[in-house]
């Protein structure tokens, strides 16, 4: 028996404490993995805080990218989900929306009197596919299943 719990990128960014496990689940929630893998995103997230060190926020060993580098990184990666011919159409095309959702997202952020700078987490939040996750718990067509 156990109970499922649905923790949103907004609920997963706030929660981070310093400590490697939290980080890792906001991480791959973001990126579908974990920043010890060699990836090309945590690569490219590496060089990006190098570059901008002023927009980089330290969580404990870790960090969070905010700004032109939160977008760059996420923008980074949703062109290559786009790019993936394994992946389906469905999912490559969903990809590609979410890559104009926040790249807007980004830009009204700059566009203001005063710029503010939005984190990965809050450029990677889908509110559509949280709001959808949430009606699948409560009408209980999600479930935890024995092995």
């Amino acid at each position: 028996m156990g109970t499922l719990v649905f923790h949103s990128i907004a609920a997963l960014e706030r929660g981070l404490d310093g400590t490697e496990e939290r980080f890792a689940d906001y991480y791959f929630a973001i990126y579908h993995c974990s920043p010890d893998e060699p990836a090309g995103i945590n690569e490219y997230r590496e060089q990006l805080r190098k570059q901008h060190p002023s927009k980089v926020v330290t969580v404990g060993k870790r960090f969070v990218l905010v700004g032109e580098p939160a977008w760059l990184a996420l923008a980074a990666y949703y062109q290559a989900l786009i790019a993936a011919e394994t992946l389906s159409d469905d999912f490559r095309a969903y990809s590609g929306e979410r890559l104009e959702v926040f790249t807007q997202a980004h830009r009204n952020s700059q566009s203001l009197s005063i710029p503010i700078d939005l984190t990965e987490g809050q450029l990677a939040s889908d509110h559509r596919l949280e709001y959808l996750t949430c009606v699948a718990l409560d009408n209980g067509q999600v479930f935890l299943r024995s092995l």
